[in-house]
């Protein structure tokens, strides 16, 4: 799968709170990832705007909505506009996470983790089948998520869940360091050993991002610099999977653009022949 795919070098999460920020400094940015749900219903004026930004980065979208843990199948009008976002982003792959955030009726608006069983393997599995059916160019991505409890009744673990579901599938992998580092730390389990239990080979983008220490656990804020056991981890997984792009996830609390600046340096020396800054 990845060895089609150009190598994309170091990325920042689009927000348009960066939006002059990230312009102003086009040539030390390499590519951008951008929300889909935020432009399925956006107005006209919104999504050119966003558009707009295609001259001078690639663009590469990122659902929080699609749900494909949901044991429902997946909703016909989302997919016809996330088919109608891709498009018209021209991405080279476009993700989304392993997670249901929707049951029939209700949003619960947030990444829940699916239980790890059979039975929701093969609605995952489903859902995935759908998806790549409705839009089957270009290649989807799926991310690992962040869980703050070990989930009951599950036959196999998380590791094996997320192998046969990119195998069954024929996914590939958007890897989360950080949610990897994450559920190590609260669930008290080997990072490096869950890396090596799962097919980095097929892992195309990588997530770095921050979090910060609540009532006795890391939560994944997105508000904070990359920890350096993230920074190990991100090196871990550099060099055993054909990674081509390095995401910088930081959603609020932003610091000076300058150290998300020096964050994209450093992800970007990760990568082997290193991608210089706007080629």
């Amino acid at each position: 799968m990845s060895k089609a795919l150009p190598r994309l070098g170091a990325g920042l999460g689009y927000r348009t709170a960066l939006h002059h920020d990230i312009v102003a400094n086009a040539d030390r940015i390499d590519f951008l990832e951008v929300i889909s749900d935020q432009y399925l219903h956006a107005p006209p004026e919104k999504l050119l705007r966003l558009l707009e930004l295609s001259d001078t980065f690639p663009l590469v979208p990122h659902g929080v909505g699609l749900s494909v843990g949901t044991a429902a199948p997946l909703d016909d009008d989302y997919l016809d506009r996330l088919a109608q976002f891709v498009e018209a982003t021209k991405g080279y792959w476009f993700s989304d996470h392993l997670s249901f955030t929707k049951v029939p009726e209700v949003d619960v608006e947030q990444l829940t983790p699916v239980w790890f069983t059979e039975e929701s393997l093969d609605a995952v599995c489903r859902n995935v089948r759908q998806l790549k059916t409705r839009i089957p160019d270009p290649p989807f991505l799926l991310e690992n998520v962040t869980y703050y409890f070990p989930v009951p009744g599950n036959d196999l673990s998380e590791g094996a869940f997320l192998t046969r579901v990119l195998e069954e599938t024929d996914t590939g992998l958007l890897i989360d360091v950080n949610n990897v580092w994450i559920n190590s730390v609260n669930l008290g389990f080997d990072p490096y050993e869950f890396l090596d239990s799962i097919p980095l080979e097929r892992a195309v983008q990588m997530h770095i991002a921050g979090g910060v220490e609540m009532a006795g656990m890391i939560v994944d804020t997105h508000s904070s610099p990359v920890n350096e056991h993230v920074w190990q981890l991100a090196a871990h997984v550099v060099q055993r999977a054909p990674v081509k792009a390095i995401l910088l996830e930081w959603d609020s609390d932003w610091p000076e653009f300058a150290e998300l600046l020096d964050h994209l340096d450093r992800a970007r020396d990760l990568l082997p022949d290193r991608v210089e800054a706007g080629s």
